[in-house]
C-alpha cells in the first residue's frame, strides 16, 4: 500500500505509571510500532507514588518517541494526526502527557485529538476485530469497574459503575498483603492456577439487582483472613488458595451483573457482541467466566490480547482516528481531566 493511502496515527499514554506510544495504520487496522516504559520503582512503594510517575513520564517521553519514530521506518510526514490521554488518571502524569503531545502537533503541523482513557479502553477491540456499533463493554481499568454499551466512537451509555474499591485495587491490596510485587494481578492469577477456589469462603460482590460493582467488602474480607492466619507465616498452599477462591468470588460478582442485564432485557434487544477490556480483562480466568456467561446467551464475547488490556498508546492512536473518523474536530484548546466520566 502507497504511503498517502495509509491512514497513520500517534497515540501518547501518560494516565499513570507506564509510559507509552503508538503508531497504528489505521486502514489496515496494524501496528506499526509501540514503545512502553514501565516504571518499576513505584514497587518498593507498594502503589503508584503519583510525582515518581510524573518525573518518570518527562523522562521517558523523547526517548520513547524517537525510538518510535526510527524503529516503525516512516517518514515523519506520514502521520496523519495525534491522540493523547487527556484523562481520567493522575494529574500530573495527564499534564506531562498533554503538554508533550501539543509541542509534538506544533513541530510536526499535525492536528491532536484529546483522548478519554476509559473510552479508549472500550474501542480498542475495534482495532483488533471487526466489532460493529453498538455493543457491550464490561470495562475493568485501574480503579474503574464499568458496564457501558459503546453506540459509536462517541456515544457511551453507562448502565453500572463502581461504588468503592475496583476489581483492580481489590487483587493489588491483597496481592501486596501477600507478599506479591505491585501491580499484583499477573501474581494472583498464577498463584492462583496452584490454589482451590473453594478452601477460603469469601462473600460473592454485590449480589443486588443493580448493575454497579463494589468489591470493597470483598478485600476486607480476604485482608481479614490473611490476619487471622497470620501474615508472615502463611504458607504457599494458603496463599494459592486465597488467590483461587478471591479470583473466583470477583468470577462470580460480574457474573451475577452480566444475568441482571439479561433479565431485563428484551430477547429481540440482545446485544450482538460483548466486551471485555481494561487491565483486569488480561486475566484468563475471568475471560473464560464472562465468556461461558456470554455465550449462555448467544452473545459473541471478545476481549483484546492482553497487551491492548493494560494501559497502551495503541488504543490512543486508535481512538484518534474513531474521532477522526466521527467528524471529531481536533483542537489545541484542552486541558486534562483527572476525573472524566466515560459518558461524557
Amino acid at each position: 500500500m502507497s504511503p498517502a493511502k495509509r491512514k497513520i496515527f500517534l497515540g501518547i499514554e501518560t494516565s499513570c505509571d507506564d509510559t507509552a506510544v503508538a503508531l497504528i495504520d489505521a486502514t489496515e487496522k496494524s501496528v506499526l510500532k509501540h514503545c512502553i516504559h514501565q516504571q518499576i520503582e513505584h514497587q518498593a512503594f507498594g502503589g503508584v507514588v503519583p510525582d515518581l510517575a510524573s518525573k518518570g513520564h518527562a523522562k521517558h517521553l523523547p526517548t520513547l518517541l524517537n525510538t518510535l519514530l526510527r524503529s516503525a521506518c516512516i517518514d515523519k510526514e506520514e502521520i496523519q494526526g495525534i491522540g493523547v490521554t487527556a484523562g481520567p488518571g493522575l494529574a500530573g502524569g495527564l499534564l506531562v502527557g498533554v503538554m508533550f503531545a501539543k509541542g509534538v502537533a506544533i513541530t510536526l503541523k499535525k492536528p491532536l485529538w484529546a483522548i478519554n482513557h476509559l473510552q479508549a479502553h472500550a474501542l480498542v477491540a475495534r482495532l483488533c476485530y471487526d466489532v460493529q456499533f453498538p455493543y457491550l463493554a464490561l470495562l475493568f481499568s485501574g480503579g474503574h469497574c464499568e458496564f457501558v454499551v459503546v453506540y459509536s466512537a462517541t456515544e457511551f451509555y453507562l448502565l453500572g459503575y463502581g461504588l468503592d474499591d475496583a476489581a483492580g485495587e481489590c487483587l493489588d491490596k491483597v496481592g501486596r498483603r501477600l507478599g506479591f510485587s505491585f501491580p499484583a494481578g499477573a501474581a494472583i492469577e498464577v498463584a492462583a492456577k496452584m490454589g482451590d477456589p473453594f478452601s477460603v469462603a469469601l462473600p460473592i460482590p454485590m449480589r443486588d439487582k443493580s448493575l454497579n460493582f463494589s468489591f470493597s467488602g470483598l478485600k476486607s474480607a480476604a485482608l481479614r483472613w490473611i490476619n487471622s492466619e497470620g501474615e508472615k507465616t502463611l504458607s504457599f498452599e494458603k496463599k494459592a488458595n486465597l488467590c483461587a477462591s478471591l479470583q473466583y468470588a470477583i468470577g462470580q460478582g460480574i457474573q451475577k451483573k452480566i444475568e441482571n442485564f439479561f433479565e431485563n432485557l428484551p430477547p429481540e434487544s440482545n446485544p450482538h457482541t460483548a466486551i471485555f477490556c481494561g487491565g483486569v480483562a488480561a486475566n484468563q480466568y475471568l475471560r473464560q467466566v464472562l465468556e461461558a456467561s456470554f455465550l449462555r446467551h448467544n452473545v459473541r464475547f471478545l476481549t483484546p490480547p492482553p497487551k491492548f488490556c493494560t494501559d497502551n498508546g495503541m488504543m490512543i492512536a486508535w481512538n484518534a482516528y474513531e474521532k477522526c473518523q466521527a467528524g471529531v474536530p481536533p483542537s489545541m484548546n484542552f486541558s486534562i481531566r483527572a476525573r472524566w466520566p466515560i459518558s461524557i
